[in-house]
């Protein structure tokens, strides 16, 4: 998950740049305009229902552990009220083929205002595009690419469209995003998120904003500290470096994998000050900048033989052409999330990324294209919905990557 606060939004919020208006593109979901008749799709199971998930990445009981396991509510994440989580899986029972037709014939119109593109980001827009294909919903996508002002230009942008449905997610602030939105919802819009939640707002059937998707992100963090362990049975010394942000979304999973590295006393934090995901001497404050923060963090503690990364692509691409920069290839390696064409690569080689965490971001895009769809016809839909995380390994990469990304986004090469 890639996020960053966003700060001083509001300023532009009324008024969208040229470079923002530009940056809104049309991806054909239906071709078909907005009020005129079309015929719905044949029901489209493979994009509307659940995925069969391979035996290797854990099993049922590993994937979709029991909800009252997972201690992280959608406060977590800046809701305004403190709401427990739904399986993905729950929402998906509520479509039909009746309801697929229910849908079909409001002819939706739908935005979604993503951060980045990197393979994490086309997963999640992958599984969007696919329900919104089976839908007859028409689809548009911009990319505010971690650019504050970015996002409410392209919000200004798209309103004058008057869409149906938005959705978002990424670097905005909680306690922000309510405001910058209002128009939106004023507009009618009915608003859907991926691991964004609005201080101002109530979430649910009925309010602002209508789901909350994610994954639990302190639960992943604990996945992968025990990955980490599985990895390194016999100890290690790890290097906690990271992105020092405020994002909700990052401090919980680096503090659930804080806490769960507790477990293992083998597991040596190394750290400029105390590790903690709050800690602003322990990081570096640009993740498209990692590589010199970690060259001298590695000068500065040599016995640092693994070391974190917030994510994949940058962060872990930084520190990794620190290790290559310092000729320590065979000596340092990098843990990690957000499973990439990188990670994938190397982890299937046994490169500089040994361990790598997989999320279930095509679920994720599904899930939020579905609930806001399902509320535009009053179906059932719930206030927070999450998907399953899971340890990519090079005996399942090829699977965790099909997990993580879809059917229409294959690994290739990167898996062999």
């Amino acid at each position: 998950m890639r996020m960053r606060k966003m700060s001083r939004l509001g300023r532009g919020v009324l008024v969208a740049s040229a470079a923002a208006v530009a940056a809104v593109v049309a991806t054909t979901a239906s071709a078909t305009p907005r009020g005129h008749a079309a015929s719905c799709p044949a029901f489209n199971s493979s994009a509307l229902k659940p995925r069969t998930l391979p035996a290797d990445l854990g099993g049922q009981q590993v994937l979709f552990p029991p909800l009252s396991s997972l201690p992280s509510t959608s406060a977590a994440l800046g809701t305004k009220q403190s709401l427990k989580p739904h399986w993905f899986t729950d929402l998906m029972a509520e479509v039909t083929p009746a309801v697929q037709k229910q849908i079909c014939a409001k002819h939706l119109s739908a935005v979604y205002l993503d951060w980045d593109s990197v393979p994490f980001n086309q997963a999640i827009r992958a599984g969007i595009k696919d329900v919104a294909n089976a839908l007859g919903i028409s689809i548009k996508i911009s990319n505010y690419s971690f650019n504050p002002s970015g996002f409410a230009g392209n919000l200004a942008a798209v309103l004058p469209t008057h869409p149906d449905i938005i959705m978002t997610g990424g670097a905005i602030s909680p306690e922000q995003f309510g405001t910058i939105m209002n128009p939106a919802v004023k507009q009618g819009a009915t608003v859907t998120t991926w691991g964004l939640g609005a201080k101002t707002w109530n979430t649910g059937p009925g309010q602002p904003l209508k789901t909350l998707v994610a994954y639990d992100f302190y639960h992943l963090g604990t996945q992968l500290a025990d990955a980490i362990h599985k990895a390194y049975p016999n100890g290690a010394n790890f290097g906690y470096i990271h992105w020092v942000t405020d994002s909700l979304a990052i401090i919980n999973r680096e503090q659930g994998m804080l806490d769960g590295l507790k477990k293992y006393p083998n597991i040596k934090i190394v750290t400029n000050g105390t590790p903690s995901p709050k800690n602003p001497s322990s990081g570096y404050t640009d993740f498209n900048a990692a590589e010199a923060y970690t060259v001298a963090f590695l000068k500065a503690h040599p016995t640092v033989n693994v070391l974190f990364a917030p994510w994949e692509d940058p962060p872990a691409l930084g520190e990794a052409a620190a290790i290559n920069a310092l000729h320590l290839q065979n000596k340092v390696h990098i843990a990690t999330m957000d499973l990439g064409s990188a990670g994938a690569t190397q982890i299937s080689h046994n490169g500089i990324i040994s361990v790598d965490m997989a999320q279930d971001m095509y679920d994720g895009g599904r899930s939020m294209m579905l609930s806001a769809a399902l509320s535009e016809v009053g179906k059932k839909i719930y206030p927070y919905v999450i998907v399953p995380t899971t340890p990519a390994t090079k005996a399942n990469v090829q699977d965790a990557w099909d997990f993580m990304h879809g059917p229409s986004i294959p690994c290739g090469s990167a898996c062999k």
